[in-house]
C-alpha cells in the first residue's frame, strides 16, 4: 500500500499544481481585463486564488514572466480566420477575404477570451507593464496586414482587381478597418457590429474589384 500511495501522490502532487497554475492565469486574466495590468497587483491575483504569494511565484517568475504566459495562452484569430480561409482563396480570393473579416470580428464579438486578450494586450500597448511583449505584439499584429495582402495578392493573379491597384496601401487600410471594427465590437452589441462589418467588407471588395 505504502509504495502504491508513493507512485501516485507525485502524480496527484503535479495535477493540482497545474490546476493552480491555470487557476492563477485565469483569475489573472479576469482582474487584468476588468482593471488595467497598472491597477492589479501579484498580491491580489495570488489573494483572489486563495492562494500565497509564493505559491504565485513558484509557477512564474514575476509580473512579466506572468503576462507572458498570459499572452502566449489568449491566442489569436487572426490566424485561425488565414488557416481556415486560405484554401479558399484558390477559388474566390475575395470571397475569402471578406469571409477572414467575419471571422475575425464574429472572434471577438463571441468569444470572451480574445475580448479580455484584447482589453489586457491592445487597449493600451504603450503601457510600461507590456513594454516586455511590445515587439511580439506589433509582430502579430502586422501578420494581420500580411493575410489580407495575401488575398489580395491571390485577387490579382485571378485578374479580380482594378489594374494598378496597390496591394501595400489596400492591405494597409484594410487593416485599419478592422482594427476599427474590432474595438467597436468591444463596446457596441454584437449584430451592431457584425452589420458594420459586412457593409464595410462589401464596399471595399466592390471597390478593389475590377
Amino acid at each position: 500500500m505504502a509504495l502504491d500511495r508513493g507512485k501516485v501522490m507525485p502524480r496527484r502532487t503535479k495535477e493540482e499544481a497545474e490546476q493552480t497554475r491555470r487557476m492563477l492565469l485565469s483569475t489573472a486574466m479576469t482582474l487584468y481585463a476588468e482593471r488595467g495590468v497598472n491597477r492589479v497587483s501579484l498580491k491580489e491575483i495570488s489573494a483572489a486564488c486563495g492562494v500565497t504569494h509564493g505559491a504565485l511565484y513558484w509557477h512564474f517568475r514575476n509580473r512579466d514572466d506572468l503576462l507572458q504566459q498570459l499572452y502566449l495562452m489568449s491566442g489569436h484569430p487572426f490566424e485561425l480566420q488565414y488557416i481556415e480561409q486560405r484554401q479558399s482563396a484558390k477559388q474566390d480570393p475575395l470571397q475569402a477575404l471578406h469571409d477572414y473579416l467575419l471571422g475575425v470580428v464574429r472572434a471577438y464579438v463571441e468569444q470572451v477570451s480574445y475580448r479580455r486578450a484584447y482589453r489586457i494586450f491592445l487597449t493600451n500597448p504603450e503601457l510600461p507593464e507590456l513594454s516586455n511583449l511590445k515587439v511580439q505584439i506589433e509582430a502579430d499584429q502586422a501578420l494581420v496586414c500580411e493575410h489580407i495582402h495575401y488575398f489580395l495578392k491571390q485577387a490579382k493573379k485571378k485578374k479580380m482587381l482594378r489594374k494598378k491597384l496597390p496591394l501595400t496601401t489596400a492591405s494597409q487600410a484594410l487593416s485599419g478597418m478592422l482594427d476599427s471594427l474590432i474595438a467597436s465590437a468591444m463596446a457596441q452589441t454584437g449584430e451592431d457590429v457584425m452589420n458594420q462589418a459586412r457593409l464595410l467588407s462589401q464596399i471595399f471588395t466592390d471597390g478593389v474589384r475590377g
